[in-house]
């Protein structure tokens, strides 16, 4: 788009939100401007990320390891039938930069753990969670305490959900108040269910506060906790302080060191298996040995998908793969070693 073109669609386009005395020209300045990381691009992150999209926060950067299901349509309102089997970070960013061609949306298909937890999130004014396991949640609150950026956090499940805005030392961490949850004592949405409007609801709520704090609009959610109970359409907000002696507020807390282990379950029947160390794969090249040994069902620009002796494979730059309709991580490992090798890939 021409720079004057540029400057008149996107008068015209945030013309309604310029319009507002509390933001204006310089709050609508300071969106563009501004980057916000998204780990986790499901109920929760697409809505959050449409929303921040269409505000017009200038980069977003869209972190998920996984793939579209047709379980997530219902909810997951960036995605369609067709987009089945597609990275989910690659069509939301295609999606969202389609309805807000002025914005940046960086497509990151990447398993956010100990190792590069600092690199994806280091140059993010702010982070929005659209996560559904605390072990996640517990990475990104410390990386985020340690380097000073405000998290967004979000929490939806059957027709509940909580919404609060850590940034310690100014406010208590989510350790603090969530500490020490094990996942597996979770409910689920395979299992406790969800409906579609409930982290449509929650996500539109992070968005809202991401940009009261990107634009100094308001009193952003710090300090308090939103516990929300649409069955009768009750929102109660506590107050919630730092917890004496927690770790991560006092900056003692270190990030989890990167594991040696290559592979764990991440979902129903699915693995994650990161190799060992980053392999220099190209995708367009490799993409023609992967359809001469497997049966390929679709290649992106970030992952070739293909069949291997009854699983479903999604290899991704660097060697990362996601299989699904394995029972076990032993499973996905010995797939995973056996597909590298009919590869040559070492």
């Amino acid at each position: 788009m021409h720079t004057t073109n540029r400057k008149t669609f996107a008068d015209t386009f945030y013309s309604r939100q310029i319009a507002m005395k509390e933001l204006g020209i310089n709050g609508q300045r300071r969106l563009s401007e501004a980057k916000v990381a998204i780990v986790g691009i499901g109920g929760l992150g697409t809505v959050s990320s449409l929303y921040l999209a269409l505000a017009g926060v200038g980069h977003l950067r869209l972190i998920d390891q996984d793939t579209v299901e047709t379980q997530n349509l219902h909810r997951q309102i960036l995605y369609t039938a067709e987009d089945t089997n597609y990275p989910k970070a690659e069509i939301a960013a295609q999606r969202l930069t389609k309805l807000n061609p002025l914005i940046k949306a960086e497509p990151a298909s990447e398993n956010l753990n100990a190792a590069n937890a600092e690199q994806l999130l280091a140059d993010a004014d702010c982070v929005v969670d659209g996560l559904d396991n605390m072990l996640t949640r517990y990475l990104i609150n410390r990386t985020c305490a340690k380097l000073g950026i405000p998290y967004v956090f979000g929490a939806a499940i059957g027709i509940e959900g909580n919404l609060s805005v850590f940034n310690p030392p100014k406010t208590p961490c989510l350790e603090c108040v969530l500490p020490n949850l094990p996942d597996n004592e979770l409910m689920k949405c395979n299992t406790r269910g969800v409906l579609g409007a409930t982290p449509g609801i929650i996500g539109a709520m992070q968005a809202m506060e991401t940009v009261k704090l990107l634009t100094n609009i308001g009193k952003p959610l710090k300090n308090k906790l939103m516990v929300c109970d649409f069955s009768d359409m009750t929102f109660t907000t506590i107050d919630i302080a730092k917890r004496s002696g927690c770790p991560t507020c006092q900056g003692t807390a270190a990030l989890p060191k990167p594991s040696e282990k290559l592979v764990w379950l991440c979902g129903r029947n699915t693995a994650n298996v990161n190799p060992e160390k980053p392999l220099n794969l190209n995708l367009a090249e490799i993409h023609a040995t992967v359809k001469q040994n497997f049966a390929v069902r679709l290649k992106s620009h970030l992952a070739v998908i293909f069949e291997y002796d009854g699983l479903e494979v999604s290899l991704f730059n660097g060697g990362r793969m996601l299989i699904k309709n394995v029972q076990s991580e032993q499973e996905a490992l010995k797939a995973y070693r056996e597909i590298l090798e009919k590869l040559k890939v070492s």
